[in-house]
Parts: C-alpha cells; structure tokens; sequence
C-alpha cells in the first residue's frame, strides 16, 4: 500500500507545470503550521492540530553572503524600506541576494506582524493575521550592468565593454500589507479518510508601486579618464517610462488606509486537503494527536486578486535620450531615490500622473505529503502562476518552483531540509529549516550564501509563536 501511495503522489504532482511562493521553507507544509500553513493552505485551519495559536512576530528576507557584515542596518528590509526611505538604500540592496539566477533579479522581504488562529470546536477554524511584504525585480538587465552595481563603479575593477546590445528591460519595486481572515472546516474524519476545505478573504492596503522600464541600443563601460580608477556607463538610444503611484516618505498610519495616498485591493485564497490512511495509528499514546494517514493530498489558489492604483501625488514621466551617461554618483541617486532619482537626472517627453490596477502574485499549488515513518514525511509540492499576465511586467511577479521537502515534525518541533528547482536556476536551492519550541529559524537556500555559482540568495525566516494543543481527554 505505501508503494502505491509513493505512486499515486507523483501522478497527481506531474500532471500539473513547474513557484517560489513567499512561504516559510518547511512550515508551510507541517501539519502543525497553523498561522504559518495557512497562506500556502488555509485548509489547515479545518480541524485544526491547535486549540489557539499566536505569531508573536515574523521577520523575513531574501540575502547574500555579504548580508552577514551589514546584520544591523536592516538591509533584508530593502524591498520595504525603499517606498519610506532614501538612507543608504544602495548600500543595503547589495546585501540582499536574488533568489532566481541571473536573470529576472528577484528579492523579497516579509514580516508577519502578530496575529492569532482559534479552533472552533473540533472540526471548525478562524485565524485573522496581519503581514506586509515588498518585492523588486529587474528583468533582462545585463550581467555586466548587475556587477557593476554590486562592485561599484569607483573601485577600479570594471572592465571595459564596448557597444554592447542591450533591448527591452523593467524594473519594479512594490510593496504593501494585508489583512485576512480565514476560516477552514473538517468534513470527513473517518479513520483512514479526512477531508478539509479552508478559505480566506484579504483586504490590501499601503501598497506602493516605483518603477522603470525602456529599451536601451547598447551599452558601454570605460573609464572616466586615462588612468582612472572610476568607470561610467554610457547608454546609447534609450528610451523610457518611469512612474510612481506615491513620492518616497514615511506614512502615517491615516494614510495607510487612504485610496488616495496608496494603492488598495481585495484577494482571496481557496484550498483543500485530504488525508488517506490510517497506518501509524499503532501504539499511540492518550494525548498523542500526530497524523496516522499514509499520505496527504493538498491544492490551493492564492492571492487571486488586485492591486488599484488610484493615488493623487502619483507621476509617470516617459522620455528618450540618444546618449546617457551614469557614474557612481548618478548609480547612487538612481538607487536611493528610486524612480525620483532617475526622473531628476533625465529629460522627459512626457509627465502625467500614474494609474493603474496591478495583479498580485496569483499561483496554484499541488502537493503530496508521504509519510514514510512514524513523524518522517516526504512532500513533493509544485506551484505555479495562475492566469499570469507576460505582457504586463508590474504585475507582482512569483518565479515557478518544484519542490522536494524531507521532514519531520511532532508537536514541539519541526525539522525541514527542502530542495527547490526554481525554473531558470542553473542548480537546485538546498534549504534548511528548524522549529524549537517557541522559535524558528529556516533558510530556502543554504548553499545560495555561497559566493560563486548560481543564484546568489537565498530567504531567511526568524519568527516567534506560542499555542496550545487540541488534545483528547484521557477516557480511562
């Protein structure tokens, strides 16, 4: 029978495409993920392993090796912090790491702000949570280009390129915070079939969106000067548009909520698991509440919605140049201020305000969960893209990922090594994750810290919790 199961999971992963959800490596397929599941498959608040649960707080970001020397300057942040800040922004986003290789750039940042899930009953749910995240991708943006920004453009080792073609690329930046309900249902609870449904209703607001995106001939890298330690970077027939939905400041807490100030949307997430088996039942203790099935069938849709852009301080200038010419200080301003930066250096054609309704990072994801000894799991998930617009390049982008995540879990601890092919990545992203009681601490890509090959990122997670168990009582 456990063959079978083995077989069975990976018919129903195959016949569905190649993401890297926004998720925590390895708890978003525990059966005790409660709040951390949740996102990925809100099913798990059906009948759920806790009687109430609490993120006391969750911080999260996708860095580099060089993360490590800069640890106090919040520079995992940088996706977040770009829409409230212009201190040193260049500086911290050379600390965070893409987790897609080389091309698009993507970087991510998270933090989940307290929040609380609280059974109802045996088979009944609800789970309200509160979190903000921030994205930026640049796509088709040489690997030339990209090491300059990280190596400067002043130290004296850039090489010399000449007429280099170039062509179309964006780059964007967005961010924002959600609130959500959720609210999942046990429907069937026989001994080797258990079947959950859960769903959930978001409410997006504070998002931002800052943006560029043109076509650009060629480029060139040479000297300032004869014997100079500074290079330049000249861009011949460029052309562009850049905008944003709000000026770079701090917002007060009104202006979050205001449709007027930042963008606002609604989404919702849909999912279901079913459970089949009834194998590990054997010798169980009183209070022992761990899974007995054989193997967990799971799908769910997320974050199937939109972002609305309708701001009154918003611009979008567009503009074109036969010849551009940036150095490190022209680098600097461009990445502390943003599209303000760039719109400062360059001549326009055009300036009118910005509006726009973007899609979130709508995905499907299928998985099969195997447990192949008592508290050991085999999960093999996949998402992908759901209705995902190529020709739209502000929508918020999600890369497609297969997944192959050795577990094991009781109900204090959770211990994950996840391997991840991300589609476009030269090699897979060997991740670790570990839940200690009340803490956690997981990383997607352990060997994306290292300094050469492949994708240079890898997410970081460290988060807090608190629960207390749903357990039988003792009948004797």
């Amino acid at each position: 029978m456990k063959k079978t199961a083995l077989n069975f999971a990976l018919f129903f992963l195959f016949i569905s495409t190649l993401a890297h959800s926004q998720e925590i490596a390895g708890l978003e397929f525990s059966n005790y993920g409660g709040l951390y599941r949740a996102p990925y498959n809100p099913s798990v608040i059906g009948g759920p392993k806790h009687k109430w649960q609490i993120n006391i707080g969750t911080i999260g970001g996708s860095i580099n090796y060089r993360y490590f020397r800069f640890i106090g300057e919040n520079s995992l942040l940088y996706p977040l912090l770009a829409p409230r800040s212009t201190k040193e922004l260049y500086g911290r986003s050379r600390t965070m790491g893409s987790l897609t290789y080389k091309d698009p750039i993507y970087l991510a940042s998270e933090i989940r702000w307290p929040s609380a899930m609280i059974s109802l009953g045996k088979y009944q749910g609800l789970a309200l949570a509160f979190r903000t995240r921030g994205y930026a991708k640049a796509s088709n943006v040489p690997e030339m280009i990209q090491n300059l920004y990280f190596y400067r453009l002043d130290t004296g080792g850039t090489p010399v390129v000449s007429n280099q073609s170039w062509g179309n690329f964006n780059m964007v930046q967005q961010s924002y915070s959600d609130v959500s309900l959720t609210y999942g249902a046990q429907l069937l609870d026989f001994d080797a079939h258990k079947l959950r449904i859960g769903a959930t209703v978001k409410r997006v607001f504070g998002a931002r969106i800052g943006y560029l995106t043109g076509s650009a001939g060629s480029y060139s890298l040479s000297p300032v000067s004869a014997g100079s330690e500074s290079s330049q970077l000249t861009v011949n027939d460029l052309s562009y548009e850049v905008g944003y939905s709000a000026p770079t400041r701090k917002n007060g807490l009104g202006n979050l909520f205001s449709s007027d100030k930042t963008g606002a949307g609604w989404a919702y997430d849909l999912g279901f698991s079913y459970e089949l088996g009834k194998y590990w039942g054997k010798d169980k203790e009183v209070y022992d509440e761990s899974p007995e099935y054989l193997i967990r069938l799971a799908a769910s849709l997320t974050d199937v919605g939109n972002i609305k852009y309708q701001t009154s301080d918003s611009r979008l200038v567009r503009g074109t140049q036969a010849t551009s010419v940036i150095g490190q200080k022209e680098l600097e301003t461009i990445s502390d201020r943003g599209p303000q930066g760039f719109i400062s250096l360059l001549p326009s054609d055009m300036d009118t305000t910005f509006s726009k309704k973007v899609q979130l990072a709508q995905a499907v994801h299928y998985e099969a969960d195997i447990q192949l000894v008592k508290g050991f799991f085999l999960n093999l998930s996949k998402t992908q893209r759901y209705k995902s617009r190529a020709a739209e390049p502000l929508d918020v982008y999600m890369p497609n990922t297969f997944t192959i995540t050795p577990r094991f879990e009781d109900e204090d601890s959770d211990f994950a090594f996840p391997i991840t092919f991300i589609q476009g990545n030269n090699r897979p992203s060997i991740g670790a994750m570990g839940h200690f009681g009340p803490v956690f601490l997981g990383f997607s890509s352990v060997n994306g810290l290292m300094k050469k090959g492949g994708a240079r990122g890898s997410m970081v997670y460290l988060g807090f919790t608190a629960w207390k168990l749903n357990r039988k009582k003792d009948k004797d």
